[in-house]
């Protein structure tokens, strides 16, 4: 069972994918938002073609009230949920665009080189922080 993680915005959407066995999680395409949508149509062909069983949408949660991202987010899977018979379920992505910018700026990236990653990896920590909670 594949699982595919989102880190949408409304610039970049970063997608990641696990193993079939859930094993390892890889960063997997940054997909550009479309105000015509089509970049749902992209992730439903990518849906399709990598058999996933679990889409994982992250949504950052905030202790203080609720964020205007939350309503593109919630506006966003529905769309996907309309699309695909595919189990949708939001996941908390609290710190997980730091986390990957701090790896990558570890790691020596240019800035540019960080753009073009760090929403993957938000994914793939969006994932990680879903298996983790299974254990």
């Amino acid at each position: 069972m594949s699982i595919l993680g989102i880190d949408f915005g409304l610039k970049r959407i970063g997608l990641a994918i696990t193993d079939e066995l859930n094993l390892t999680t890889n960063p997997l395409v940054q997909i550009s938002y479309k105000k015509n949508d089509d970049h749902i149509n992209e992730i439903i062909k990518i849906i399709n073609e990598r058999a996933i069983k679990l889409i994982l949408v992250g949504v950052p949660y905030k202790d203080d009230g609720r964020l205007a991202i939350q309503d593109n987010i919630e506006d966003f899977a529905s769309k996907l949920i309309k699309r695909t018979s595919i189990k949708v379920t939001f996941w908390n992505e609290n710190f997980t665009s730091k986390e990957a910018e701090e790896l990558l700026i570890s790691k020596n990236f240019s800035r540019k080189k960080r753009k073009d990653l760090k929403d993957m990896l938000s994914a793939c920590n969006i994932i990680d922080s879903y298996l983790r909670s299974l254990k």
